[in-house]
């Protein structure tokens, strides 16, 4: 356990691991992206076997661990392969991707089960799952993931899944209430009720009904109160209103009084001495 990582210092990055893998590939690295932290290496299909073998015997890549391998529906354009390496020696990992031969009908690709032994499974269970056929696996069938008859391939996008008969829910039938005679006791469900005879069932029907019964006390209470509300609204705007009217009232006599009065002024000294 000494030499985990003990050359992570020295980890190539995704720049220089491509540099060294177009040196030894030239054109069958297609290019590359880094995504979520990691690097992935598209290959063309030619390059496949070679980019593995590289990346677990080069030193300066040191990829001893095969992570997982798996298959994408590419639709139209066919099927994707991609492998993850992990290096025990540097903490990177290394993501190879490419497009398998032969499109949706016979899509076939070489095995790297020679280099990595953990693909062997793998690779299995993408035949199983997308019908990508590995030339030279030590042997993909019989097939794992479905039954050795099964037709299709299950993780194709244009696979049917097969319709499932609806079927009522599989809960205990609730036995007939009898009456003392024998005569069936015919029920109308209320709401809370729950089905079966079971002490559980009723303990929750009871309860059902408690919090609808309080919901109800609630509902009932906040109305009143908003009622309430409404009222002492519609009486502070009544009587605001009434003190309104009273004090145009007041102001209407007063001036009306005020005219009086001017009408009842003696004449002027000027008028009586023209007289």
């Amino acid at each position: 356990m000494a030499g985990v990582l003990a050359r992570r210092d020295r980890a190539l990055n995704p720049e220089e691991t491509e540099a060294l893998l177009r040196e030894h590939l030239g054109e069958q690295v297609l290019g590359s992206v880094v995504e979520f932290g990691t690097f992935t290496c598209k290959l063309a299909p030619e390059g496949w076997v070679e980019a593995a073998r590289l990346a677990r015997d080069e030193p300066q890549l040191a990829y001893d661990l095969f992570d997982s391998l798996f298959g994408v529906d590419a639709r139209e354009e066919g099927f994707d392969v991609v492998a993850v390496l992990y290096s025990t020696s540097t903490g990177n990992r290394l993501v190879l991707r490419t497009r398998v031969p032969g499109g949706r009908d016979a899509p076939r690709l070489a095995s790297i089960t020679e280099i990595y032994r953990g693909a062997d499974w793998m690779e299995r269970e993408t035949y199983d799952m997308f019908g990508v056929v590995f030339d030279g696996h030590p042997g993909l069938e019989p097939r794992i993931l479905t039954v050795e008859n099964f037709e299709g391939w299950p993780l194709r996008k244009d696979f049917h899944l097969a319709s499932r008969a609806a079927k009522p829910w599989p809960g205990v039938k609730e036995p007939a209430e009898l009456d003392e005679d024998g005569n069936v006791i015919e029920r109308v469900p209320e709401i809370g009720d729950a089905p079966g005879p079971y002490e559980l069932d009723k303990a929750m029907a009871a309860q059902a009904k408690a919090v609808i019964e309080q919901e109800r006390v609630e509902r009932e209470e906040r109305e009143r109160k908003a009622a309430e509300r409404a009222a002492k609204a519609a009486e502070r705007q009544a009587r605001k209103e009434a003190k309104a009217r009273a004090a145009a009232e007041a102001a209407a006599a007063k001036a009306a009084a005020a005219e009086a009065d001017a009408d009842q002024q003696p004449a002027s000294s000027d008028e009586e001495d023209g007289a």
